[in-house]
């Protein structure tokens, strides 16, 4: 019987008041080898620059995310929320008024952490303690180049093991960095650009794990979502919306299918993944723990990759989120994501061993683009479907000749890059399973999660809905 990723359906077929039942009378045992109720931690990664034309929209949708996962803290279902931002300023610093509105919109939208704040004005003791990262918070705000966060990788080692200097830029990065901050037995990672987000689609991505533990049956590591993508269009005709998944459906998809074919013990199970780049997504600790992250847009790709080799793609299951709206990368990002994720491949075949020689590169080119050719017809079809679907309000500019167009962008890209040799800058960054047989992994967790507390004090502070001791 083969081995497959599991394809779980929409994520209606999830009752939360069911799945809410299930998450509080689920436990597990802990080191001690006591009974302790089962965690979810939910990781959002922002970057929302200054100057940027649609800062102020990103802005209300993350809003929409965080008051949509702020009713699950208030259920019980998700125990704590972490935001790990990267805006930069005009000049290219780190830039913490997102953050600021993280907390403000969490003390409008979440009871418990508006009583968490309330608590904190009526104690002075409390308040110190807080100030110092001595309490916490169920929402943390934190910034991926926040120096005290560094700090302690340099106090502890961790930073010289790892090879960095300081924390590098890109979504990869935030998601390493992000992962001691938690305590969850399960992470659920968001993206924060889906402007129709709702809280069911966090349940739907975590409760297949969640019945995994409580169960102690099927080996399941990993829910992974996938959807149909409408880009909105920023520019002109602005407030309209394209067929999205662009890099996914023009090339991550039909590539992935030629590597299956071509290396199938490299990259087995990649041909059934319907959407290999979603950021939506959720798995077990001791899984994410071993993998090393790379800090870029390969981010998706590489974790896929590495926990699908060390299990099987039965480990993992994907989940229906149906139609999202988000907001789209320029061009200029799109170029980045060919390029980074190209260079993932071809380091991933190196460090497997496999020598290419100029005619097998150029026979997996070739492939690539008459696979990606035979799937054009079926994406317009699926478009036309798509497009009766969706409400009415929402206009829809897309033409087959557009998809045409990026393609040809698309093609160009990967074979200008995967005919030549991978760029050796693009670095992984070591699981922090590896990181933990040489340092304390535990002191550095500890004082991270103190850091990213006294970073959400302070943006309260700034907020005004703290006074500073």
């Amino acid at each position: 019987m083969r081995r497959e990723v599991a394809d779980l359906g929409s994520y209606r077929n999830f009752d939360i008041a069911e799945c809410l039942d299930r998450k509080l009378n689920s436990f597990i045992r802990d080191e001690a080898d006591l009974r302790r109720p089962l965690l979810i931690s939910l990781v959002i990664p922002t970057k929302i620059d200054v100057g940027r034309k649609t800062r102020e929209l990103e802005l209300d949708v993350l809003k929409r995310v965080l008051s949509e996962c702020s009713k699950l803290i208030d259920l019980g279902y998700i125990d704590e929320i972490l935001v790990i931002d990267g805006s930069l300023d005009q000049h290219g610093n780190a830039d913490f008024s997102t953050l600021v509105k993280v907390v403000e919109t969490a003390y409008e939208e979440l009871d418990l952490f508006r009583r968490q704040v309330g608590l904190l004005r009526e104690n002075r003791a409390e308040a110190i303690h807080s100030r110092r990262g001595f309490f916490d918070f169920i929402v943390k705000a934190v910034h991926q180049f926040d120096r005290n966060l560094f700090h302690v990788l340099e106090k502890y080692g961790a930073s010289n093991r790892a090879g960095l200097r300081t924390i590098p830029p890109g979504k990869g990065a935030a998601l390493w960095l992000a992962l001691p901050m938690t305590k969850g037995d399960i992470v659920c990672f968001l993206d924060s650009d889906i402007m129709n987000f709702q809280k069911e689609f966090a349940v739907a991505l975590c409760h297949p794990i969640v019945e995994v533990l409580r169960r102690r049956r099927r080996r399941l590591m990993m829910t992974k979502a996938y959807y149909k993508r409408l880009t909105m269009i920023y520019e002109y005709p602005h407030g309209s919306y394209t067929f999205g998944g662009r890099v996914t459906r023009l090339f991550a998809i039909p590539l992935m299918k030629v590597l299956t074919k071509e290396f199938p013990t490299i990259f087995r199970g990649f041909d059934r993944l319907k959407y290999p780049l979603s950021g939506e997504f959720a798995a077990r600790r001791e899984l994410l723990e071993s993998i090393r992250f790379p800090s870029d847009y390969s981010i998706e790709f590489s974790i896929l990759n590495q926990s699908m080799r060390r299990l099987s793609p039965s480990a993992i299951a994907q989940v229906d989120l149906d139609v999202f709206l988000h907001i789209g990368q320029t061009a200029r990002g799109l170029d980045a994501m060919i390029f980074q994720i190209t260079n993932r491949v071809l380091r991933t075949l190196e460090t497997e061993g496999v020598r290419l020689s100029k005619e097998r590169r150029k026979k997996v080119v070739s492939q690539y683009r008459k696979e990606a050719l035979a799937m054009l017809p079926a994406y317009w079809r699926s478009f036309e479907v798509l497009q009766r679907q969706v409400d009415v309000d929402h206009r829809i500019h897309y033409s087959r000749e557009i998809d045409m167009q990026r393609f040809r962008r698309f093609y160009g890209e990967f074979r200008a890059k995967f005919l030549h040799d991978p760029d050796a800058g693009q670095f992984l960054l070591p699981s922090w399973r590896e990181l933990s047989s040489e340092i304390n992994y535990f002191a550095v967790s500890s004082l991270l999660r103190t850091r990213s507390n006294q970073s959400t004090f302070s943006r309260l502070s700034k907020a005004g809905l703290l006074r500073v001791i």
